[in-house]
């Protein structure tokens, strides 16, 4: 069981949750207890993502999961899962509540990351299908600021969900900790911008501002290691990053993935490459990744079930 779940949660919950039957307990996050829950009028199974706080330090586990409502409620994208509301209890107003459930759209599927990697034309709609998620979200002015194999969920029935808004924010947001996932974050989540007191005299840091481009970065990690199953070594140079036990051998910075695994089209190396560039004014934009996976999907179309 997770160490990183408060006392009052590690006990499975039974009977209810805001309102909604506890089916079964499907997973652990940050500080959140995961569930499959039903709506007793409509019968309608969902996700639940519940998160308490027991005191200050916590509380910004409150705040992502405000944060993640706030942007995903103003998204709609069938490759995005859907949140569905925010649920508090303790408190009259949910910004007040240290007691709150996100009720999501339920996915069976595990994440890329439990998943053998699927046959190329697979891969290419799946990373098509997360390229034209974070499209729209850019076009609604946010950033997921956190993509990586585990937050892709892909279905039996081919089905892609890009998963976790905990630490999606308004592009151009300078984030007060270094936040990102090993292996997978962008130079500049790991760059400290300046740093600045509060009206206490405590000293803040803040980190350089997450853009579309930063999306770009995380998500060519991501594609990386979904065809290698190795992390990049152009995420090597980040903090959180050092602490990986990366394989001997690992690709070199220059290597191509095309030179070493011919099942992987050389338009898409290229683009991965690109996406992987340290400086992000020298990343290409999401849009244009996307219109080049639309091209390698019409060139390599997926096969018809079985």
């Amino acid at each position: 069981m997770s160490d990183s779940i408060p006392a009052s949660q590690r006990r499975m919950a039974k009977g209810t949750l805001f309102g909604y039957r506890v089916r079964k307990h499907i997973g652990d996050g940050a500080w959140s207890r995961v569930y499959e829950v039903e709506d007793v009028k409509t019968h309608t199974a969902y996700a639940l993502k519940h998160v308490i706080s027991e005191g200050e330090k916590e509380d910004r586990y409150l705040d992502q999961l405000r944060a993640e409502w706030d942007i995903g409620s103003k998204l709609e994208h069938p490759a995005i899962r859907k949140l569905v509301a925010l649920e508090h209890q303790g408190a009259w107003l949910a910004r007040n509540a240290r007691d709150l459930g996100l009720v999501m759209e339920l996915v069976d599927a595990a994440p890329l990351s439990e998943q053998k990697r699927p046959p190329m034309p697979e891969c290419i709609k799946i990373f098509r299908d997360v390229a034209s998620a974070l499209s729209h979200m850019h076009s609604k002015g946010f950033v997921h600021a956190d993509m990586k194999p585990l937050n892709i969920l892909y279905t039996d029935d081919r089905r892609t969900k890009v998963i976790d808004l905990g630490q999606a924010a308004k592009s151009g947001t300078m984030k007060a900790r270094l936040q990102g996932s090993p292996g997978f974050i962008a130079p500049e989540q790991a760059t400290e911008a300046r740093t600045e007191k509060n009206a206490k005299g405590k000293e803040s840091k803040q980190y350089e501002p997450v853009t579309e481009l930063t999306d770009v970065f995380n998500f060519g990690a991501t594609m990386y290691w979904i065809l290698t199953r190795l992390h990049s070594p152009a995420t090597q140079h980040t903090p959180t990053a050092k602490t990986l036990i990366l394989p001997p051998e690992r690709l070199g910075p220059g290597t191509p993935i095309h030179q070493s695994d011919r099942s992987v089209p050389e338009q898409l190396s290229v683009l991965i490459q690109d996406s992987l560039e340290k400086l992000p004014t020298r990343r290409k934009p999401m849009s244009w990744v996307l219109s080049q996976l639309e091209e390698l999907a019409t060139r390599m179309p997926m096969p018809a079930h079985a």
